[in-house]
C-alpha cells in the first residue's frame, strides 16, 4: 500500500504508530453525521502497526508494549492526520486457527461438550435417533493487508484572523512511513478499546 495522502501517524521516540481504519459502515460514515445503528454501538475496528525506527528493533518495542498493557495504546495512538513524505505498507496475508473448546469451558461452557448435551434441536433430524453433542470447535482468523497505490497530495494549513492580521500556523513536518522492516500490529475495536488481535511481520513476502 503506498499514498501520499496524509495519514493517522504518530512519532514516539524509538517507534512510529499508523493506525488503518478498516472500512466498516459505521467509519464510512461522513463526519458530522450519526452512524447507522441497530440500537447497538457501532464497533470501530482499527489496524496499529507499531514501527521501529531500527531494523532490529522489533524485540525491544515488543517489550515495551508489553510492560505496559493498561495505558500503553491510549498513549501511543495517533490522534490526527499528519502530511507523509514516504509511505509505504507492504501487503501481507496471515492465517490461523485452534480449538478453543478449553477457553469456552472456562467461560461456563460446559453441557455442550458433555454426553448431556443435546444439540439436535440446531441441525435437521438425520432420523438416527441419536443425541447430537460438540467434540470440539475451530476457530481461525485471516489478516490481509492488500497494496493498493493511491496518488493524492494534500496540505491542510489552519487560518486564523485576529483583529484583520492574518495568522498561519504551519503545518507539522512530513514523516516517513516504510515498513520495508519487522513490526508488530494490533486490531483494535475503538469503541471499547479492546485489543482483538495481536501479532508481528518478520517477514511481510512470505504467506502464513
Amino acid at each position: 500500500m503506498q499514498s501520499w495522502e496524509p495519514q493517522f501517524i504518530a512519532v514516539h521516540q524509538g517507534f512510529k504508530v499508523l493506525t488503518l481504519r478498516y472500512q466498516t459502515q459505521a467509519n464510512l460514515t461522513p463526519p458530522g453525521r450519526p452512524a447507522p445503528s441497530d440500537g447497538n454501538m457501532c464497533a470501530r475496528f482499527s489496524m496499529c502497526i507499531f514501527l521501529p525506527d531500527a531494523l532490529d528493533g522489533l524485540p525491544g518495542l515488543v517489550d515495551m508494549i508489553a510492560s505496559q498493557p493498561a495505558d500503553f495504546l491510549e498513549k501511543h495512538l495517533p490522534e490526527e492526520k499528519i502530511d507523509v513524505r514516504e509511505f509505504r505498507v507492504p501487503k501481507f496475508k496471515l492465517s490461523f486457527h485452534g480449538s478453543v473448546v478449553d477457553i469456552l469451558k472456562k467461560l461456563g461452557l460446559q453441557l455442550a461438550f458433555s454426553d448431556q448435551a443435546d444439540l439436535s434441536d440446531m441441525v435437521e433430524d438425520d432420523e438416527s435417533g441419536l443425541p447430537l453433542v460438540l467434540n470440539d470447535v475451530i476457530h481461525k482468523a485471516v489478516i490481509e493487508v492488500n497494496e493498493e497505490g493511491t496518488i493524492a497530495a494534500a496540505v491542510s494549513i489552519d487560518e486564523m484572523l485576529f483583529g484583520g492580521v492574518n495568522f498561519m500556523r504551519p503545518p507539522p513536518p512530513r514523516v516517513d512511513f516504510v515498513a520495508d522492516h519487522p513490526f508488530a500490529y494490533l486490531i483494535v475495536e475503538e469503541t471499547t478499546g479492546a485489543v482483538v488481535f495481536a501479532g508481528h511481520v518478520l517477514d511481510p513476502s512470505i504467506e502464513s
